[in-house]
């Protein structure tokens, strides 16, 4: 979609240019402007249309400086490797905060067995690793280099908390008392899915910042960060 609205703008903009309605400059603030409006339309995330607006003038601006290939190549390698293929998964690197993690701890009941789906770097990881000895950590993250650094992390840290490389879908839920999810708008339908059906009666579901449409949740907690961020939580029936 994201590909399809950039290449509508672009050519909604560069039509007036062969009709010699305005000159071809204005095809970096028509198009840019062109594809947020149909992103907006399509239904998309606000943060699409950031992308949308910078996509066309940063390429110009790249291609401008006449660098070298390699760079353009090592620049895709080191998305690939931070993001994974954030086509399909449609979630970006995020971490949680220090409010986040401290309220998080504060939820965790006794011994619980506790997911963390995106874990990233290992951030909530460590952190209740630390704080917290009675839980049962377990991670998933399917970006390559958070993964191989929650992975580094823990382990210089000592602790026992596992991380695994796989797709976040593709992750059982049932055997988890917590699961906390900081991943994107876009995956949320999804993860409510995974957890009505997977997840046993009781266990919590917990979402940093993001919420669920068409499921309100059983409890919001605020985090008093300059976002103005929440923690979602939905019990299992």
């Amino acid at each position: 979609m994201a590909l399809l609205c950039q290449l509508a703008g672009l050519l909604l903009a560069l039509l007036p240019v062969y009709g010699g309605w305005w000159p071809p400059a204005a095809v970096l603030v028509a198009a840019p402007l062109a594809s947020v409006l149909l992103s907006w339309r399509c239904g998309q995330a606000r943060w699409w249309w950031v992308i949308h607006a910078l996509f066309l003038p940063l390429v110009v601006g790249a291609l401008s400086l006449h660098l070298p290939p390699w760079i353009y190549l090592a620049a895709f390698v080191s998305a690939w490797a931070i993001f994974g293929r954030i086509d399909k998964s449609r979630v970006p690197l995020y971490l949680s905060n220090e409010a986040a993690l401290l309220a998080l701890e504060g939820l965790l009941p006794a011994g619980a067995r506790f997911l963390d789906i995106g874990a990233g770097t290992g951030t909530v990881l460590a952190h209740l690793a630390r704080r917290r000895s009675d839980l049962q950590l377990t991670g998933v993250e399917h970006a390559w280099l958070p993964w191989l650094l929650a992975r580094i992390r823990l382990k210089l840290q000592g602790s026992d908390a596992r991380v695994l490389r796989r797709d976040l879908l593709n992750t059982p839920l049932g055997g988890y008392d917590v699961v906390y999810a900081f991943l994107s708008p876009a995956m949320m339908p999804d993860v409510w899915r995974l957890a009505q059906d997977e997840m046993q009666g009781g266990a919590l579901l917990v979402s940093n910042s993001f919420e669920i449409p068409g499921a309100p949740p059983d409890q919001a907690i605020e985090l008093n960060d300059w976002k103005g961020a929440r923690l979602y939580l939905w019990r299992m029936p």
